[in-house]
């Protein structure tokens, strides 16, 4: 540091005689005033009214007139930084810091990102969802970028809520994966929910992440599995013809096919008209303990590994526990539990040409993404030709979508409802389904829970919603081809 010049100015002569005449002869002080100190101390506080009066008047005049004063500063709090949360094209879906979020797209994926809030004793700040699992990535202010396409999302969503209105269904699903890669290219849930006015929801069961986490019977879309699991092992030709009687009694229960069908059926016929009877017949062929390690490889009754987004794994009782009828159940997809998101990674295996391929909803982690081979290359496509040519030769034709093919299968199971401690019929309707059935490209599955409209079946409801969804899909992959992007 610099030190600091000061000049010093030297004193004159006379200066120099007044200082030291000054210290020669010290001031005289005058006599103190009449009453001494006494005195002095009464005239102090008369002197302290006299000052502070007219200023206390002054304040008063202030408030009285309305005037506010002037407030000191407060200290403002740090605000706590927290990254954004982006689709896969940079939509922002989740920005701000953890005090003021904000979700720009208002419903869009609303359940995949859940939300964040306050700090919790934790020291996090999410609440739900992504928001809850990215909370430590999203705290050190990184951005997090996932596979969503906001527009393959909010066509979901729009035609999901759709179905429902129309058909009055409760609830309902959708999951759309990216053949060979997994990426989970839309995920939708009904009913939905603005996240920006979390704090206002009544009904909290709404902020599920129902695809991921809500386990439902699937019913007749598991039917392909047991066909595919059958031609892998060699225990059934393509080609081969079987006697399917319209009824069929397992145990204490009889099994019927809901439509007429002839008597000897192919197998591609067997999943064409969905006959129960058929499947029944074939699922013989396994003991409950193989048709169960089946189903395991297939993913059911085990958690999906997606990172970062919690899921149920589903349930299959344990096969030494099964009596006939669960066996010929477990079949049809009853007397199991799987989510949509399951549904669709299993779908995945007859579109990546017998490869399972885990989903992924974060970007960074498609490259790692974990694959496994379940089927030889051309029991796949076998079973995925079999589910073209049930689409385009049934009731399902209202899933085709013009120009493209179609590889899929409908299902309706009864839902088990625990206040009526008991079955209700075609609690479940759904569809999954694989475009372009030659070359696939996205594998979707979509499911209506209590649906009240009278005789609904789900190739009336389901199906042609799935048709809806892959219709604007194509048209968008038009668009991008004559737009260059």
């Amino acid at each position: 540091m610099a030190l600091r010049h000061v000049t010093v100015t030297p004193l004159t002569r006379r200066q120099t005689q007044a200082r030291e005449g000054a210290r020669a002869h010290p001031t005289v002080q005058p006599p103190p005033p009449e009453g001494g100190p006494e005195l002095e101390l009464r005239k102090r506080p008369l002197f302290a009214l006299c000052l502070g009066l007219p200023l206390v008047l002054a304040l008063g005049g202030f408030v009285g007139a309305g005037v506010r004063l002037p407030a000191w500063p407060e200290v403002l709090a740090e605000p706590t930084q927290r990254g954004a949360i982006l689709a896969g094209d940079g939509t922002i879906l989740a920005e701000g810091d953890a005090g003021l979020r904000r979700y720009p797209q208002g419903r869009l994926a609303a359940h995949l990102l859940g939300f964040s809030g306050s700090e919790q004793p934790d020291g996090s700040y999410g609440l739900e969802g992504l928001e809850r699992k990215l909370d430590a990535t999203l705290q050190a202010g990184e951005d997090v970028q996932l596979t969503l396409d906001p527009d393959l999302q909010a066509i979901a969503q729009t035609e999901l809520a759709r179905a429902a209105a129309l058909h009055g269904a409760k609830n309902g699903a959708v999951v759309l994966l990216e053949a060979g890669t997994g990426r989970v290219l839309a995920s939708a849930a009904y009913p939905d929910f603005d996240p920006n006015a979390q704090a206002t929801f009544l009904d909290r069961s709404v902020i599920g992440n129902r695809p991921f986490t809500a386990l439902v019977e699937p019913g007749s879309v598991m039917k392909p599995f047991v066909v595919a699991a059958l031609l892998h092992d060699r225990r059934l030709r393509p080609d081969e013809v079987l006697n399917v009687e319209p009824s069929l009694r397992v145990g204490d229960k009889t099994f019927t096919d809901v439509t007429a069908h002839e008597p000897k059926l192919e197998i591609r016929d067997i999943l064409r008209v969905s006959s129960n009877v058929g499947m029944i017949r074939l699922g013989e062929r396994f003991s409950s303990t193989e048709l169960a390690s089946w189903y395991h490889r297939f993913g059911f009754g085990r958690e999906v590994a997606i990172d970062y987004a919690a899921n149920e794994e589903g349930t299959i009782n344990p096969p030494e526990a099964w009596v006939p009828q669960d066996h010929a159940s477990a079949v049809i997809g009853q007397s199991m539990s799987a989510t949509a998101l399951q549904l669709a990674a299993a779908y995945s295996i007859f579109a990546n040409d017998g490869l399972y391929v885990a989903p992924q909803i974060v970007a960074s982690q498609v490259a790692s993404t974990p694959s496994e081979r379940v089927l030889d290359s051309e029991v796949a496509r076998t079973v995925r030709e079999m589910l073209a040519y049930t689409v385009q030769n049934s009731s399902l034709i209202d899933a085709k979508i013009p120009g493209v093919s179609v590889a899929g299968k409908s299902g309706s199971a009864d839902l088990y409802d625990v206040d009526k401690g008991a079955y209700i019929d075609a609690g479940t309707l759904s569809f999954a389904g694989i475009f372009p059935a030659e070359k696939p490209k996205v594998i979707g599955v979509m499911y209506l829970q209590r649906v009240t409209e009278k005789g609904a079946l789900s190739v009336s409801v389901t199906a042609p919603a799935f048709r809806a969804i892959g219709s604007q899909a194509v048209a968008l992959w038009d668009e991008a081809a004559l737009t260059g992007r």
